[in-house]
């Protein structure tokens, strides 16, 4: 080889290697922060004078080490289609680095007849930051966990359980 070859060719090789360093590093990011937080729910309710109420009682685990969430809303939707925006219970609440928050209630559900009713709901809640897409929770009657959301979920237990500090 030429010595023009050799400097290209060690130049060229650099540059890929600190691309695929770069993008291994923005991965695993992206897979942290997709990762993070993790939503169930389950559902209470009681009937006062004939009248039917049932709320979801969260429980929302920050697995982050290093970031806090503010919790926007929670959305209600049956099959699609958009069933109530519950704007006021959660709105505000800090979810601190590395806490287990399993004491939230959020406000008694509207338009819901009875028990049968809740468990066609899907409830997502949405972060201060505009993101939802991974903090569908996981409760009765859920059907919006996807196989790449499990996926991934099941992928970072399994770290976590074999002790790899991921941050």
């Amino acid at each position: 080889m030429g010595f023009w070859q050799t400097v290209w060719s060690n130049v060229l090789g650099g540059i890929g290697v600190g691309l695929f360093f770069v993008f291994t590093y923005l991965v695993v990011q992206w897979f942290l922060q997709a990762t993070d937080l993790l939503v169930s729910y389950n559902w209470s309710y009681k009937t006062v004078s004939g009248v039917f109420s049932a709320w979801p009682n969260f429980d929302i685990r920050n697995r982050s080490r290093t970031r806090a969430y503010r919790i926007a809303n929670v959305a209600y939707t049956h099959k699609g289609q958009v069933h109530w925006f519950d704007n006021d219970s959660l709105w505000g609440f800090v979810l601190e680095p590395g806490t287990i928050n399993n004491k939230i209630a959020g406000a008694p559900v509207k338009n819901v007849e009875s028990l049968q009713d809740t468990l066609g709901l899907e409830l997502t809640i949405r972060l201060q930051t505009g993101r939802a897409f991974w903090l569908r929770g996981a409760g009765p009657g859920q059907m919006g966990r996807g196989k790449t959301q499990r996926a991934l979920f099941a992928l970072r237990a399994k770290l976590e359980s074999m002790l790899i500090a991921m941050e």
